[in-house]
């Protein structure tokens, strides 16, 4: 592991670095923060260590880092890029997209992330589908989008 405009990282080769999870990353002149896992909610038909992994959600010790690393920017960051999503988040999207997933322990982590932080856009996946949100919120799968904030 090493640091990478102010945040861990893993050097996956000279042209690929994976930006860690509950960081803040100042990228261009704006300030990124990343949070990577999600409960898996099919791993029955995953592998192990293939298509899914043990670690896939955060320790505590991850958690409190991310609200570490918030507080340490005054809670204000230009971008969130997460996997999963808030529990309000979630609800909009299983309202008006008919998704349904199961809350787990990261969905109310991100609301009080979202009740706290000052940000301009927040991305997140993990439902397989494009759909724009309130709150500067945006699901993304197949869409591909330039950040320009």
């Amino acid at each position: 592991m090493s640091q990478w405009n102010g945040g861990k990282v893993h050097k996956i080769n000279d042209s690929v670095i994976h930006l860690m999870r509950e960081q803040v990353f100042d990228i261009e002149g704006n300030k990124f923060f990343t949070y990577g896992g999600a409960a898996s909610h099919d791993k029955e038909y995953r592998k192990e260590g293939k298509s899914w992994w043990s670690r896939e959600m955060p320790s505590q010790e991850e958690y409190e880092e991310g609200l570490k690393n918030l507080k340490k920017h005054d809670w204000k960051v230009d971008c969130i890029l997460t996997h999963t999503c808030s529990t309000p988040a979630l609800e909009y999207i299983t309202q008006r997209c008919g998704i349904h997933m199961d809350l787990d322990e990261m969905h109310p982590y991100f609301y009080n992330i979202e009740q706290k932080v000052d940000y301009k856009q927040w991305y997140f996946g993990h439902f397989h589908h494009d759909f724009e949100l309130p709150k500067d919120q945006r699901l993304l799968y197949t869409d591909i989008v330039e950040i320009t904030l």
